[in-house]
């Protein structure tokens, strides 16, 4: 499956706290062509996590357009948001996201088993996607048994086990040393150029931010120079 192009415009929201109300997105708007590759850079609270839940699906916007394939994102409800998340977003997070009880191979069909996908199909996916980020040998290994590095490689098969046309990383490597880092970068490309998908990624790391095509940097909710934005 291709890429998706997305267009946001005007798109605005935030919290309620004790203080006061919190503004985390400030009317950003922003384009991304089908197939593209994004870093999204920012300080922390700067609204980098909460764009991507808002893509994804996970979080509705108060105000503004997101349009992502043609959907509208902010007007998805119910079946149509459940369908939007399982064939078209692929997640992968900081903190990995694995289920200690299940093997690498078991994470991995998880995602396949909330798609309807039968066993058959789905252990040969997740035998097939784990070979890809070569963990073949890992495959019955559970997360407490993985280093870090090979957690993440899980983490990403598994958000490609519905052929994602949108891959979202919310700080992939922010628990990962240097040349794990470097791995799952790579990774992560070499996914976006064998699948044509569109990539956004969330990073600290401004040397990584440079390897993208497109790199929005946000600044207390605000789309701003990515050379004048505090890491």
């Amino acid at each position: 499956m291709p890429g998706v192009p997305i267009r946001i415009r005007n798109l605005a929201h935030g919290y309620q706290t004790p203080r006061g109300r919190l503004v985390v997105l400030d009317h950003v708007s922003l384009d991304l062509p089908e197939g593209g590759y994004a870093a999204v850079t920012g300080s922390s609270g700067a609204g980098k996590t909460t764009l991507l839940a808002i893509l994804g699906g996970l979080e509705r916007p108060e105000a503004g357009e997101v349009q992502v394939g043609g959907q509208d994102v902010a007007r998805l409800a119910g079946d149509d948001l459940a369908a939007y998340r399982r064939s078209t977003i692929g997640f992968v997070f900081q903190h990995f996201g694995l289920l200690d009880t299940l093997t690498a191979a078991e994470n991995v069909e998880l995602a396949c088993t909330l798609a309807a996908v039968a066993p058959a199909r789905r252990r040969a996916r997740a035998a097939e996607l784990l070979d890809a980020v070569g963990l073949t040998a890992r495959a019955k290994h559970r997360p407490p048994a993985l280093s870090g590095g090979e957690r993440q490689r899980v983490a990403i098969a598994r958000a490609m086990a519905n052929q994602p046309r949108l891959l979202l990383a919310d700080e992939p490597t922010g628990n990962l040393d240097d040349e794990s880092a470097e791995r799952v970068i790579d990774l992560l490309e070499a996914v976006r150029a064998r699948h044509g998908c569109t990539l956004v990624v969330v990073t600290h790391n401004r040397d990584l931010a440079a390897r993208a095509d497109h790199h929005f940097a946000l600044d207390r909710g605000r789309l701003a120079d990515p050379e004048v934005v505090a890491p």
